[in-house]
């Protein structure tokens, strides 16, 4: 059974490489990296997207929809959203030079500070992305609905895609953080503020509300870990079967990691989606969640 589960993943894991936009391939994180210089600290975060950590490119494809930080006691205080940099990139020397907003704050805390574990979150809002045929026999992507799609002879399908990000800090003992009630989303049920080399890190995976689960006949969900020190120059990241809603890693090698989960809901006009008929045939939504291993 096991080795059918493993198998099914990887043609699952294969088909989702070749059917994913060029948008979607990539993926969404939050860096977050503390300073105690000064007491009682900073912390300074970023937006990550791309392939590499912990900064790739500019996330311009993207409409967000939410950039918020919840104190221990739950408290949302909201962030101003990066804005997108219109304008022509300077070219010179066979080079290119070009401006961006990857959420850049500095969070600074006082001696009222509250202690316990502080929630870093990021939220698309849905991104439409179409295939299709155009008048003139070539296939084509557009970044919208297929109801919105000009000029095309065909249309061969379309997803909407939403993600989700979150990243902890902590002033003093880290404490358990709650939900944040995402449509999907990685909870971590490890304290993350020391992680060491050889350490199990165990999290809960939830889908609106429930935990998600696999099923050999109908998906397969998995959880994969990336890393800039393990894996990521050949291009290659864990990756473990979700059951009952739980995965689990044993971290390798120190470093900033980002744990990340797809699942992809088929939109007909006679399920939950169905408001969604005729925009998109397919809802695609991911979530991850990043931490820092110790040596």
């Amino acid at each position: 059974m096991l080795k059918k589960i493993q198998y099914l993943a990887m043609i699952s894991f294969l088909l989702f490489c070749f059917a994913a936009t060029p948008a979607v391939s990539h993926t969404l994180w939050l860096n977050a990296y503390s300073s105690t210089a000064h007491p009682p600290g900073h912390v300074m975060v970023a937006i990550g997207w791309g392939h590499s950590l912990p900064i790739d490119d500019f996330p311009n494809e993207l409409n967000f929809a939410a950039y918020s930080l919840f104190a221990p006691n739950q408290h949302k205080t909201e962030l101003a959203l990066p804005q997108k940099k219109k304008g022509e990139a300077q070219a010179f020397d066979g080079l290119s030079v070009s401006e961006g907003d990857l959420g850049l704050r500095k969070l600074k805390f006082s001696d009222k500070a509250q202690s316990g574990t502080y929630q870093l979150e990021l939220m698309t809002k849905g991104n439409y992305y179409t295939s299709y045929i155009d008048d003139k026999g070539h296939k084509k992507w557009a970044f919208t609905s297929m109801d919105k799609v000009k000029n095309a002879k065909k249309i061969l399908d379309g997803m909407r895609y939403q993600a989700f990000a979150k990243t902890y800090f902590q002033m003093g003992e880290w404490t358990d953080p709650k939900p944040l009630n995402h449509d999907l989303e990685i909870i971590p049920r490890t304290d993350l503020s020391n992680v060491r080399v050889g350490d199990l890190v165990k999290v809960d995976v939830m889908f609106m509300g429930k935990p998600l689960t696999t099923s050999p006949e109908k998906s397969i969900e998995y959880l994969t870990a990336m890393s800039n020190s393990y894996g990521g120059p050949d291009k290659f990241m864990l990756a473990c079967v979700v059951f009952g809603g739980k995965g689990q890693f044993r971290m390798p090698a120190a470093g900033q990691w980002v744990l990340n989960i797809y699942t992809r809901q088929d939109v007909k006009s006679d399920n939950d989606l169905k408001q969604y008929a005729g925009k998109c045939t397919t809802m695609l939504y991911s979530s991850t969640l990043s931490f820092h291993v110790a040596p």
